[in-house]
């Protein structure tokens, strides 16, 4: 059953309940009112028929000059009275009783079937009332007691209630189909207000079903302030985290193909090479001196370029899950010793390198891992500058951080391809990075060790000038930012 209809049978049986209950109290009270003005009315008139009776046996008492009439004269005198006053549509019958004894005649057997002439019901203090059914007709029958020349008498009244009943059931009739007509009403009234408030759960379920198949972009647009509302705008901000989350994933299973077919690529061309040339030496028994020189060579140079690939592929897998031992490190100290490692690989490019750092600058890094950073910024410099040109690295604090400036004149990067140097094996010069010993795996590198510090870095380049990189990294001691990887 849904959730909808659950609600709508629920207050559905509570509305009709209270309904009827209320209809009940109210009719039962009318109608208790009817019959105590009914029993009132009765009584009424068995009084008036008590009166005409004490009259009659008064008056039969005067004429015949006694003190006290008689038990039989008095009965005598009753009845004489009773036979004046004949039944009518309400009154339909009478009876009178002296010590359990009918003393008159009840032809219609009405009091007898009242079941009020019985030795129980003739205690003088009590006036005894009774309601009974005689074929279609409804009766109410009261037994009084009445005191007749200084002796206990029982007149029985049978009043003839059928249209008190006839109405009664009328009115239960009515108030029935009333609230029938009421709850019908209200079935309809509330049928549309619950699929009116509960509409948004159905935008809610097809939004939730579009969002399992797949359709992440998927929003709920609910108005209002209420718990639906405040539903759907959750159900907003999860959908679109999954869709960030799923992008995300996406985007890290294309870089993967990428990566996996780029490395293919790059082993397969120094592999075909050597394997090329290795044949040609192999098959041919004379080679000369100068042209087996040459192919081995190559073979030595794309041997070289295998291991360099091989060594940045490992090293860019294996950053992240290396034991790491974070110390604080003299700024001055790394870059001249990066410098002094350098100064040979530079010299032998006619590349020279200045160096110079603010002493007194201590940063918390692993000594090994950054200053393989600092390499790879200095050899991708190296690559991209001319022989004779200069290399500057530099180092200072900088609105509260150690800030390190690696600066050439080469020939520059293209602003096209800034948003894609930091990926594995791109290269923006392919035949160029090759030939300088590039894998194109180097600013991946450093980009994953500066995360690990703490640290980032921009690259700002112009065609024909030249490179600025810019690395900013915390002092030992100062507050990480947010996001940084605690060593």
């Amino acid at each position: 059953m849904k959730l909808w209809q659950k609600v709508f049978l629920t207050t559905l049986a509570l509305l009709v309940l209270t309904t009827s209950g209320l209809s009940l109290l109210f009719l039962r009270s009318s109608q208790n009112e009817l019959w105590q003005r009914e029993r009132r009315r009765a009584a009424t008139q068995q009084q008036y028929m008590a009166s005409l009776i004490k009259t009659g046996v008064v008056s039969q008492r005067l004429q015949s000059g006694q003190i006290c009439l008689g038990p039989d004269a008095a009965d005598q005198a009753a009845l004489e009275v009773m036979e004046r006053q004949a039944p009518d549509e309400y009154l339909t019958a009478s009876q009178l009783y002296r010590s359990g004894r009918s003393v008159s005649a009840d032809e219609t057997g009405l009091c007898r079937g009242s079941g009020l002439a019985g030795s129980e019901y003739t205690d003088p203090a009590l006036t005894y009332g009774q309601v009974f059914r005689r074929e279609a007709q409804l009766f109410f029958a009261l037994n009084a007691p009445l005191l007749l020349e200084q002796t206990d008498y029982r007149l029985i009244c049978v009043f003839d209630v059928t249209d008190l009943d006839r109405h009664l059931q009328r009115q239960t009739t009515n108030a029935l189909a009333l609230s029938g007509a009421a709850s019908l009403l209200s079935a309809a009234v509330l049928l549309v207000i619950v699929r009116a408030l509960l509409r948004p759960l159905s935008t809610l379920s097809r939004a939730s079903r579009h969002i399992a198949q797949g359709n992440y972009a998927e929003r709920v647009n609910l108005g209002g302030s209420d718990e639906l509302a405040s539903l759907a705008q959750d159900m907003n901000r999860m959908a679109q985290a999954v869709q960030s989350r799923v992008e995300q994933l996406e985007q890290a299973a294309d870089d993967q193909k990428a990566f996996i077919a780029n490395m293919a690529h790059e082993m397969k061309t120094p592999l075909t090479s050597i394997l090329g040339f290795a044949d040609l030496l192999y098959l041919q028994k004379d080679v000369p001196v100068k042209r087996r020189m040459e192919y081995a060579g190559i073979i030595v140079e794309e041997t070289k370029r295998m291991r360099s690939l091989s060594g940045k592929l490992m090293e860019l897998l294996n950053v992240g899950s290396q034991n790491l031992v974070f110390t604080p490190e003299p700024l001055d100290a790394l870059v001249a010793e990066v410098a002094a490692a350098m100064q040979p690989v530079l010299a032998g490019a006619g590349i020279t390198l200045q160096q110079a750092c603010e002493p007194g600058l201590t940063v918390l890094a692993d000594r090994e891992l950054f200053k393989s950073l600092l390499f790879n910024f200095i050899d991708n410099a190296r690559k991209a500058s001319p022989q004779g040109s200069t290399i500057k690295l530099l180092g200072h604090v900088q609105q509260g951080e150690a800030e390190l400036l690696v600066r050439d004149y080469g020939q520059g990067i293209p602003e096209k391809e800034l948003e894609k140097i930091r990926q594995p094996f791109y290269m923006v010069d392919k035949s160029r990075s090759r030939k300088a010993g590039g894998a194109g795996l180097g600013l991946a590198l450093c980009e994953e060790i500066a995360r690990i510090h703490g640290a980032r870095f921009s690259i700002d380049s112009r065609v024909g000038e030249g490179t600025l990189i810019t690395l900013r990294l915390p002092l030992a001691g100062a507050e990480p930012s947010a996001g940084e990887v605690q060593p």
